[in-house]
């Protein structure tokens, strides 16, 4: 990859960091797709052209990549070049005209109220690090944060006289989440008993502050400990969070915001899974509704 397209790369990926507050996990994921695109085309970024874009798409199908991996790939390059335009690098997004391939939208994972419940209530507590990793569920389960919302959630964040966490998400957007009290006694016990100094919630063994891929294998740990049949995620359990709000009668716009999603389309796809739940209730319980 050319010497010139790093430096834009590196750019880039600064800016994503600082001023759209991604994860590094996210910002791994679109370093890794420019690499990818560079690697094959072979020429600098002001020398692209849509020509060459459409190039690599074709290639990617050729390949066989997963459609959603393709629409990854050009939401990456058509934010990249955008961004080269508007730091005047280059004078028109040759992406800009590129269309995502359609595919059919996968309904998200979640676990039923039941697991959930089974779940939290027979985690342990009985050390510092269990204490811990039981918030780290509990948190999850009751806000819905992204996991990258998560490692970055600071003591003063939490506000114990309204029962509530402010969350700072995507672009800097904060909002605020209301939380029970029995969430806040788990954080005050924690906080009772590991005393530290420090502005973040959640730390590693030796104090430090937890990542994404921490909590990713943390949960990963918890689970097979207890013997759950399920692949558990974050994401798994923000989803959770949605379809329980949601198959309970939540306004579907009040779950865009507890959310933090920018687009009420991006919520939507929770009320496939409400929907699917009625089906089956139907089909149970009417006098007819097992007609064919």
């Amino acid at each position: 990859m050319k010497r010139i397209n790093k430096e834009y790369i590196f750019k880039y990926t600064k800016y994503l960091e600082i001023e759209r507050n991604y994860s590094g996990h996210t910002i791994d994921s679109y370093k890794s797709d420019l690499k990818d695109f560079f690697s094959y085309i072979n020429k600098p970024s002001v020398d692209i052209s849509e020509i060459d874009l459409r190039k690599y798409i074709e290639y990617l199908f050729d390949i066989d990549r997963e459609r959603t991996t393709i629409n990854r790939k050009i939401s990456t390059l058509r934010n990249y070049f955008n961004f080269l335009k508007r730091e005047q690098i280059i004078n028109d997004n040759p992406a800009k005209d590129l269309v995502s391939a359609k595919t059919r939208r996968k309904l998200p994972d979640f676990l039923t109220a039941d697991e959930i419940n089974d779940l939290l209530d027979n985690m342990k507590n009985d050390n510092i690090l269990d204490l811990r990793n039981k918030l780290i569920f509990e948190l999850l389960y009751a806000t819905g944060m992204r996991v990258s919302e998560l490692v970055n959630l600071k003591k003063n964040k939490i506000d114990f006289s309204n029962n509530s966490i402010k969350i700072l998400g995507k672009g800097q957007k904060e909002r605020i989440v209301p939380i029970n009290s029995r969430l806040l006694n788990l954080i005050k016990k924690y906080f009772n008993r590991r005393n530290y100094e420090g502005e973040f919630l959640l730390l590693s063994n030796n104090g430090n502050k937890l990542y994404p891929r921490d909590i990713r294998r943390i949960i990963k740990k918890v689970i097979k400990n207890m013997s759950m049949m399920k692949d558990i995620t974050p994401h798994t359990i923000r989803h959770s969070f949605a379809s329980h709000l949601l198959e309970n009668g939540a306004d579907l716009r009040m779950v865009q915001e507890l959310l933090g999603h920018s687009s009420v389309s991006t919520t939507q796809i929770y009320t496939h899974i409400s929907m699917e739940k009625m089906k089956k209730y139907h089909k149970k319980y009417h006098p007819r509704g097992d007609r064919r």
